[in-house]
């Protein structure tokens, strides 16, 4: 873990999710069961991102991807690998060494943002 919920990064003063910190190439697995609602590159920094929506209507963006595994609409359980650790977008390392991560974000149904690891613990 390189930035906790709330923590401060290059670019923000409060980061609305938590980085992890791994080698290029990781697979990633989904954090929860859902849908697929977006693959794609981003304008704003985030890079390649995956967004999952799961069945309590929360939404779950993966960022910085090297790729994605999965399309839009497909259906993934809990642990199904969807994607790629990379460094697409705005993404740096802290202590100047490999900047490969996730950039994982939780919101709600009203877009508000909350702790994914409190999320996690919870399921």
């Amino acid at each position: 873990l390189t930035t906790s919920f709330g923590g401060k990064t290059r670019g923000e003063s409060f980061h609305q999710g938590i980085d992890i910190a791994n080698k290029g190439g990781t697979t990633i697995p989904a954090f929860a069961s859902g849908v697929i609602t977006g693959v794609g590159t981003t304008n704003n920094g985030f890079g390649n991102v995956v967004t999952l929506k799961d069945a309590g209507g929360n939404t779950h963006q993966y960022s910085h991807l090297q790729k994605a595994l999965k399309k839009p609409g497909q259906v993934v359980k809990k642990g199904q690998p969807i994607a790629k650790m990379g460094q697409s977008g705005n993404s740096y390392s802290p202590s100047n060494g490999d900047a490969s991560h996730l950039d994982l974000r939780i919101s709600n149904s009203y877009g508000r943002y909350f702790n994914p690891l409190t999320y996690l613990k919870n399921k």
